[in-house]
């Protein structure tokens, strides 16, 4: 029977009706895990790509698909209220017939470009808040908040009176220990960021369940840990690596630059040298061109599933023995083709293959 229960992701850069394409694709192929978008910037406009609204995004997806999850992983609570991200979330809820997840998280490339003090306004708090609020609003219970950094009130609704969910789920996207652990105290689902390994995902498992713990909140064992993986499957497997290995770059970048977290890049298993060519492109202000930097071995280390669907489906195998029962195939291809082919191959090759963690 295989291991289904993957997801496609991509980001709201891409064309709508690529979007539509893809979903509708990842639907048919049989990924249970569902279709979900993460918020660009235009910050991509340096590589040449345009952002479009996330929830735009969700919207084309929800119309492409019928049965499969519909999911954001993520966009920022720092740029938008509370209350607009529960507006948003739970249209595309009612659009979708009850199959979204909605994703929170810092989004620190996104937020760079704001006047928010992140040392006064703590990732971990506001995000509590945020989910606090959003799951008034679901509720549709009256309430009335006065938190540290949000503020709203609401009149009650009838929302299941008029057959819409007031419990959606909400996803935190976790890079550092705190935020796992907030996602194993209040969230409904654990997604870790792009590039991640076994040991990575084992460390946030820690951490995530740790918080569980203190909160005396017992987990399942199904508890959603979904993590953002750079794919690429076809046949040729070179050509696939070739495909993944400047959006790898890119993430080192973002790692040693945005995020600067060195857990991450520990967690390959490679030398805190390996990067100084990625510190000096940074330094010499050469970061869109490193490319040529990223070995096979960084992009094998940091489980990226590219190559053949036996390459994939070994590579993949590793992440869900680690605990990551969400695997999200950040789909990147040189066009729309060789992206739908990874899709399919991926779903009548790889997944068959699959097979569910031990005692998981």
């Amino acid at each position: 029977m295989g291991y289904s229960n993957v997801g496609i992701l991509f980001k709201s850069y891409e064309a709508l009706s690529e979007i539509q394409n893809y979903a509708r694709q990842t639907e048919e192929s049989g990924f249970n895990g569902g279709f979900w978008i993460a918020e660009a910037y235009h910050w991509f406009r340096q590589y040449g790509l345009e952002a479009r609204g996330c929830f735009t995004a969700l919207a084309a997806a929800s119309m492409a698909t019928r049965t499969i999850p519909i999911g954001l992983g993520i966009t920022s609570p720092y740029m938008r209220h509370p209350t607009i991200l529960a507006s948003e979330a739970a249209g595309i809820d009612e659009l979708s017939g009850g199959r979204f997840n909605m994703g929170i998280g810092v989004g620190k490339v996104g937020i760079e470009y704001l006047e928010y003090d992140i040392e006064k306004m703590k990732p971990v708090p506001v995000h509590q808040e945020a989910m606090d609020i959003m799951r008034k609003v679901f509720s549709g219970a009256q309430y009335s908040h006065k938190g540290k950094f949000f503020e709203s009130s609401m009149p009650a609704y009838d929302r299941a009176g008029d057959g819409l969910r007031t419990d959606i789920p909400i996803y935190v996207g976790a890079t550092g220990p705190f935020m796992q652990r907030l996602a194993g105290r209040s969230s409904n689902g654990m997604l870790l960021a792009g590039l991640t390994s076994p040991a990575f995902v084992k460390y946030a498992i820690g951490n995530m369940r740790a918080g569980a713990e203190k909160a005396d909140r017992p987990l399942p064992a199904d508890f959603p840990v979904g993590g953002v993986i750079l794919a690429a499957c076809s046949k040729d497997g070179k050509k696939a690596k070739e495909a993944t290995r400047s959006y790898t770059g890119t993430y080192i970048v973002n790692k040693l630059r945005n995020i600067k977290n060195d857990t991450i890049l520990a967690g390959s298993g490679l030398p805190s040298e390996a990067w100084d060519p990625f510190r000096e492109a940074i330094a010499n202000g050469t970061q869109d061109n490193v490319a040529h930097l990223v070995t096979d071995e960084m992009q094998r280390r940091f489980t990226v599933i590219s190559g053949t669907p036996d390459e994939c489906a070994e590579i993949t195998q590793e992440l869900i023995d680690a605990g990551l029962n969400l695997p999200m195939l950040e789909v990147v291809g040189d066009d729309e083709a060789m992206n739908l082919e990874t899709i399919k191959l991926y779903g009548e090759e790889v997944m068959p293959q699959l097979k569910p963690a031990a005692g998981g």
